[in-house]
């Protein structure tokens, strides 16, 4: 007997007393009859990689449109896509919303027992059992797949197709379990579990599958291997999982994307009565932490790869569910700051990203109208040496720092780059990246100068080295972190220290042989200063110094200080003087190309040197003051 998980009465009961229900009731019912209208897939369309799936003017993401397949129009700068590359990009995209639109249809049948649900979910699978064999990919090599371009992609699909299986189980005779069973879900779990060969979030997505498939077709061989193979989930988790409780590719989304199939492994667990409680501690963990290190307002610092402007509302589907599972604070705090007025909108895909102000099907099957939020008053400043994170905080500042690397995968160039929220608003932030097939996340979002660090002789940081911390003091807000060996014979240690609306910052570049050092911010508002700098030559035409734009230069000895001034708040920048100082302003792309901010580079030249900078964050407007 399989458990139910969901309480059906509840969520009916929700639609008739909460507008945030209906609404969602009402869209979800819109969009699954729609795909159920248009869907007639083939077995001649190829699926591509969804990372192509970006403008090539603005480097937007495309907007999908499931009428109109080989129209990319970007309705952000109006420039029409074409080619192979979008078209494929679109047939994985069109496949990714059908397979989650058989849960979506699970669903609705489980609220109201239309068999055209049913019928429609049949069909979709019919379709892929029947055509298995014939499908085409067309993707990066080493992530080939079968169904919906990459292996990664068809793990995802995989896990949807059974949690809307799941919900009709009692519809499917025998004989379609077996015939989807052989015919799709056995050579897909050979597939998946023959490319699962690292530490890594695809694996857990592909081995979540594995064991999954093995659960609902009652295959204990296949769940043995998913959890205990040498690179399956206990593996997964106890190696890449930090003590902190972070995964160790050091990026918030990656963090959320490998502990969601995680979450859908845990369910069916419970619904099968299997007890995974290794796995189910350190999920738990992975969904606390987050709570212990965002900033205020719900947004997470964004370093290394990830989709631009991280918030919890992005993840809110997850806690959702991990909240159905789990009785912590923790899960319903990240709740609270999911919705309305904390709602940011996502840039990311894969899995289950989708994004509304209310929600979207996990809080109509779990949620709730109010949730609890923590009495937690400020969050102490706090130093993870596990994952090289910190942040320093007060009362009206939250100052991250990314100090060093614990792998190299997804991982940017940025030894010792900072992020800055003052008042809740975030002034200074890592932009990030978006598609990786873009042309803006390989020739800047990615590089050293996109970042506020330092920079050696114009070239990227070349080794992602470990950082240690040298002094912390939470009672102070006080830090002092080292990097050795970030350029050969270049060392970096970074002092920082937050006093109300102060932050001293002090940035030694250590090196014997002579260097060009430029030293980098990056902020919201509009540059404002009190001397004449003069429009220069490009930097480089490398390393995403061909993109510093509108670049112009200042040379001076004495000490010197700029404003970016913002609607309600002012930055102010200020560093000691030092002979042969140059000192750039600049202009520089965030997550698109339509977006820039304004920048300081500040270059010097010799055996190393000490940038000695202060921060003054002014609430109010400048004019004010």
């Amino acid at each position: 007997m399989i458990k139910p998980f969901v309480d059906w009465k509840q969520v009916q009961d929700n639609i008739d007393r909460y507008d945030w229900a209906r609404h969602i009731h009402s869209q979800l019912a819109d969009y699954t009859h729609g795909w159920m209208e248009r869907y007639a897939d083939s077995a001649d369309n190829i699926a591509g990689w969804g990372h192509y799936y970006f403008c090539s003017e603005c480097y937007n993401k495309l907007p999908f449109e499931p009428d109109a397949p080989c129209v990319h129009y970007c309705v952000s700068c109006g420039h029409y896509n074409a080619g192979t590359d979008y078209d494929e990009a679109w047939n994985y995209l069109y496949r990714d919303e059908v397979a989650k639109t058989v849960f979506y249809a699970g669903v609705l049948y489980s609220l109201n027992k239309n068999n055209a649900y049913v019928d429609w979910i049949r069909k979709v699978l019919q379709f892929y059992s029947s055509h298995y064999e014939s499908l085409q990919v067309r993707v990066p090599k080493g992530f080939i797949g079968k169904i919906a371009g990459t292996d990664l992609c068809d793990a995802v699909n995989i896990i949807w197709l059974l949690q809307g299986m799941q919900l009709i189980r009692e519809e499917l005779t025998e004989e379609e379990l077996q015939e989807y069973k052989e015919k799709l879900f056995i050579p897909e779990a050979e597939l998946l579990y023959s490319h699962s060969r690292s530490i890594n979030n695809i694996p857990c997505w592909m081995m979540c599958a594995v064991a999954m498939i093995g659960m609902y077709f009652k295959e204990e061989d296949w769940v043995d291997k998913a959890v205990l193979s040498d690179y399956g989930l206990i593996n997964q988790l106890s190696k890449g999982v930090t003590r902190e409780g972070f995964w160790l590719e050091g990026s918030f989304h990656y963090h959320f994307y490998c502990a969601e199939p995680f979450v859908y492994v845990l369910q069916f667990a419970e619904q099968y009565g299997i007890k995974l409680p290794s796995i189910s501690e350190t999920v738990l963990r992975m969904y606390q932490y987050p709570v212990e290190i965002a900033f205020r307002n719900g947004r997470f610092p964004n370093p290394n790869d990830s989709w631009p402007l991280a918030a919890f509302s992005a993840y809110a589907g997850q806690y959702e569910w991990m909240n159905a599972l789990y009785d912590d604070s923790c899960l319903e705090h990240a709740l609270s700051i999911s919705y309305n007025g904390y709602y940011v909108p996502s840039f990311a895909f894969g899995g289950m990203c989708d994004t509304h102000p209310d929600g979207w099907v996990q809080r109509l099957l779990f949620g709730k109208d109010q949730y609890s939020r923590l009495e937690m008053g400020m969050l102490p400043p706090r130093c993870d040496d596990h994952i090289e994170f910190c942040m320093l905080r007060n009362k009206q500042v939250e100052l991250f720092v990314k100090y060093g690397f614990h792998q190299r995968n997804h991982s940017h160039p940025d030894a010792m780059n900072i992020e800055i929220c003052v008042d809740e608003d975030p002034v200074s932030y890592d932009i990030a990246n978006a598609g990786y097939g873009s042309q803006l996340f390989r020739e800047w979002q990615r590089k050293s100068v996109a970042h506020n660090t330092v920079v050696i002789d114009g070239r990227d940081q070349e080794e992602r080295v470990r950082g240690k911390v040298e002094f912390f003091d939470a009672a102070s807000n006080e830090a002092r972190f080292r990097a050795d060996g970030v350029y050969a014979g270049v060392n970096f240690i970074r002092s920082l220290e937050l006093n109300g609306l102060q932050l001293k910052d002090t940035f030694t570049v250590e090196s014997k042989q002579a260097r060009t050092m430029d030293w980098v911010f990056h902020c919201e508002g509009e540059l404002k200063t009190d001397f004449t700098a003069v429009p220069c030559p490009p930097l480089g035409t490398e390393d995403g110094y061909q993109h510093l734009l509108e670049l112009q230069c200042y040379e001076t000895s004495a000490a010197w200080e700029v404003r970016f001034e913002l609607e309600d708040k002012t930055v102010v920048l200020a560093m000691e003087g030092e002979p042969g100082t140059e000192i750039y302003l600049f202009k520089g792309y965030e997550y698109t190309a339509e977006k820039i901010r304004p920048g300081v580079l500040v270059r010097r030249k010799g055996a190393g040197t000490v940038f000695r900078s202060a921060f003054t964050f002014v609430t109010g407007g400048w004019q004010q003051q």
